[in-house]
This record gives C-alpha cells, sequence and structure tokens, in this order.
C-alpha cells in the first residue's frame, strides 16, 4: 500500500486547494442541516481562515489545505473565530504536552504492540484521533463510542493520577476538533468507578450528558449497528476482529507520514504558554511529564 505524503505546513508557501465535496448526499445534508454547512459558507470560511492563519504571528507553521481547516470549522459550525480558537487550543496542547500528542509513530515498537493487542478495535471508522480526523465523514458525522471492558486489568486505571486525566480530558474534548454523539461503556471493574468519577469530573456537563454505563455487554448491543457489530457482539458482520483491525492497520500505514508531518506545526510558546497557563493554572507542572507510557 502506498503512502499519502505530508502537507506543506510553511506559511510563506500558503496551501490554497480548491475543495470539492465528494462525499455521498446524506452528508451533504448532514453538514447543511446540522453544522451550517453549504457550498458558499465553506468557501468563504476556508479562505478567511487562510488570512487569518497567515496574520497571526504566533502561529509560525501550520496546515492550511482544505481538508485540515475543515476540521475545526465543521467542529464549530462554521464560525470562523471558533475554528481559529479551535486551531490555537489544538497547536498549544500538542506542544505542550509532546508526550501525549505528538511523535505518533506506529511503527514504533510499543505502538504496534498497542495498536495490534491492544484492547482497540475500529467498529466502522478508524481509531486514534488524527488518523480518525483526515476522514470526511468522523468530520461531518461525528463518533459513538461503544466501550466493552470485559477483562482489562485494574492497572488500566490505577496508572493514570488526576493531572494525567486532566491533560487527557483537555485534549480529547477541547483542543482535538471531534464531535462526540454518544459514548457507551459497558461492564466496567467496580473498582475502576472512582476512576471514571474523577475522571468524569474534568469533562463539561454537555459531554457528561452523552456518556451511558451499562452492568452487561448485551445492553450496549442495541447501540451497534448490525452490520458492523461482529458477531461476538451480536452483530451479523461479514469480517471478524482480526479483519477489521488489520484495515485499520493498513489505514494507519497510509496516513503515517500525514500523521507525523503534523509535527513540524509551530507556534509561538512563549506567548501560547502564558496563554495556557492563565487557562490552566493547575496543569503548570504538567508539561514536566514529557513521555508518560503506561505498562
Amino acid at each position: 500500500m502506498s503512502k499519502l505524503a505530508a502537507y506543506p505546513v510553511d506559511k510563506e508557501n500558503v496551501m490554497e486547494d480548491k475543495y470539492t465535496f465528494t462525499l455521498p448526499e446524506l452528508y451533504r445534508e448532514i453538514a447543511k442541516e446540522e453544522l451550517r454547512e453549504t457550498d458558499q459558507v465553506r468557501e468563504v470560511a476556508i479562505t478567511q481562515m487562510r488570512e487569518w492563519i497567515v496574520r497571526n504571528k504566533h502561529i509560525h507553521k501550520s496546515r492550511t489545505d482544505a481538508s485540515f481547516l475543515l476540521r475545526f470549522l465543521r467542529a464549530n459550525k462554521f464560525s470562523v473565530p471558533m475554528a481559529c480558537e479551535g486551531l490555537e487550543r489544538y497547536l498549544a496542547v500538542r506542544e505542550m504536552y509532546p508526550g501525549w500528542f505528538k511523535h505518533l509513530d506506529i511503527m514504533e515498537p510499543a505502538t504496534q504492540i498497542l495498536l495490534k493487542d491492544g484492547p482497540d478495535s475500529v467498529l466502522g471508522q478508524d481509531s486514534m484521533l488524527e488518523t480518525m480526523l483526515e476522514s470526511e465523514e468522523v468530520q461531518i458525522g461525528g463518533v459513538i463510542l461503544l466501550i466493552d471492558y470485559s477483562g482489562v486489568a485494574m492497572k488500566v486505571f490505577q496508572d493514570w493520577g488526576a493531572t494525567e486525566m486532566k491533560i487527557v480530558m483537555e485534549g480529547w474534548t477541547r483542543c482535538f476538533p471531534v464531535i462526540y454523539r454518544e459514548i457507551h461503556a459497558a461492564k466496567l471493574p467496580k473498582l475502576a468507578i472512582p476512576f471514571i468519577e474523577q475522571l468524569l469530573s474534568f469533562a463539561s456537563p454537555k459531554l457528561r450528558e452523552i456518556i451511558h454505563c451499562y452492568a452487561t455487554v448485551a445492553e450496549i448491543q442495541k447501540y451497534m449497528e448490525p452490520s458492523i457489530t461482529p458477531k461476538q457482539y451480536g452483530g451479523n458482520m461479514e469480517h471478524d476482529l482480526s479483519v477489521v483491525n488489520k484495515r485499520f492497520w493498513d489505514r494507519m500505514v497510509e496516513l503515517q507520514d500525514v500523521v507525523t508531518g503534523l509535527d513540524k506545526m509551530e507556534i509561538d510558546m512563549d506567548y501560547y504558554t502564558e496563554v495556557w497557563d492563565k487557562l490552566n493554572p493547575d496543569l503548570m507542572e504538567a508539561r514536566s511529564f514529557k513521555n508518560l507510557t503506561f505498562d
């Protein structure tokens, strides 16, 4: 499988690709009804956001291709000021906590173990955020998370402290432009409930409203689309999880250079560190965590 090349990030040669909507009509309808996206609105918003990036002296390097900008515009219903603010948060959190959000090289041995042998599987969409956000279907349709905690060891929860929880919650819900539709979790160990309660204390009220927990996996099955659900979960998907995970891995390989190319983006760290610390004083010491790992 051939890899896709990384996008340019230099502001001296701004990428001004002409966007064409190529998704099925269903996504066009969703985009218009829920995200206020039309051809005219999209064109104007992309142009305005590109111009803002070029003028912003605190952003030294950034992708300006349409697909990348649409991540933020769609997540903010085409409010250009909010999309620009979202881009700043995204760039800042990547630089503040590189051990969490940068250097996502899938060829690293530890990453391969996590992806190939870990608990994550992708049912219908890509999993890791950066890869997932390269998909316009995800940008428009959002994601529904279905989490099965069966067999998960308590050590997974015990390794997390309050600081790590807040960093992750801040990054995944406020800094990455993901539209979360619903989150369903089953078979959470009783001893892990305090962990989840503390994690959710860092979530916004809006996010907490869409999170649902169940005692059994059977209760979660009604939220799973049968055609993309493995037979072991009561679905009728043609392929088993090993095939699904292989396709996910192939997609990760295809986008490897695109994802690692994000690390070339640069911001004025002095400026954004001061802003970040004012907004998140309880996370000032967390920047010392550069390479947190979990067994």
